[in-house]
């Protein structure tokens, strides 16, 4: 079981994997890259960690959800999609209604998935480097960059912080804190915590809310906690 929002497991990993399988290859000459910002818009000098609602892809009333939460002013938004074939439209529904970055955050194990969530409107994506070794973590971070898009790491140990700087990662994604994964972080590198003990100020720019997303009214509750920092 991995961070917040993301459950890593064999038999997810087996579920995507077969999900894969059947999945249609999106066409990469006719995708659009991003013009929102993930990076830009999580990076604020690390005077405050900003809150980034994590939505479900599968939640009724995804899209008047996330327009509320644009409307509060959120940085960002993450989506979650379980089943790409089903929910990849409603997150495209969503990331159409708004005007803030959407990082889709669910489990990409191909490159092209990569362009599959940009096709779909996303702007930034969450990747596992334990899940990707050797050169498959920099090839779809590449394939991010080839579409404007953020790629964010998940990172265990300080080791895969260094694979996701060399495969010019975006920002690295820490389920925890510690001296020796934010020690490990290039200065260049923006810091996603997944769990709110990571959510170090001056250490990290964003926290990955999954409490926020799943609240029945998520624009309310985004401005609770901004009341609360």
């Amino acid at each position: 079981m991995n961070a917040v929002g993301v459950r890593v497991d064999e038999a997810a990993v087996r579920r995507r994997r077969e999900q894969n399988l059947a999945a249609a290859r999106p066409d990469t000459r006719s995708i659009a890259p991003s013009i929102r910002s993930f990076a830009h818009a999580i990076d604020r000098q690390r005077q405050a960690v900003e809150h980034v609602p994590l939505l479900a892809a599968s939640r009724p009333g995804l899209t008047e959800a996330a327009r509320a939460l644009d409307e509060a002013e959120v940085a960002a938004l993450a989506i979650s999609v379980g089943d790409p074939q089903a929910e990849l439209p409603a997150l495209a529904q969503a990331a159409q209604a708004v005007s803030v970055p959407v990082l889709r955050c669910d489990l990409l194990l191909e490159e092209f998935q990569v362009y599959e969530s940009r096709a779909a409107g996303a702007d930034a994506v969450l990747l596992h480097a334990a899940l990707l070794p050797g050169e498959q973590l920099e090839r779809l971070c590449g394939a991010a960059r080839a579409t404007h898009m953020a790629a964010c790491v998940v990172c265990e140990t300080s080791e895969e912080v260094q694979r996701a700087a060399a495969a010019r990662a975006a920002a690295v994604a820490l389920a925890r804190g510690g001296e020796e994964l934010f020690a490990a972080v290039p200065r260049r590198v923006l810091v996603l915590a997944l769990d709110p003990a990571a959510a170090v100020r001056g250490r990290a720019d964003a926290l990955l809310d999954e409490a926020i997303g799943a609240a029945p009214d998520p624009a309310a509750a985004f401005r609770a906690a901004l009341e609360q920092d």
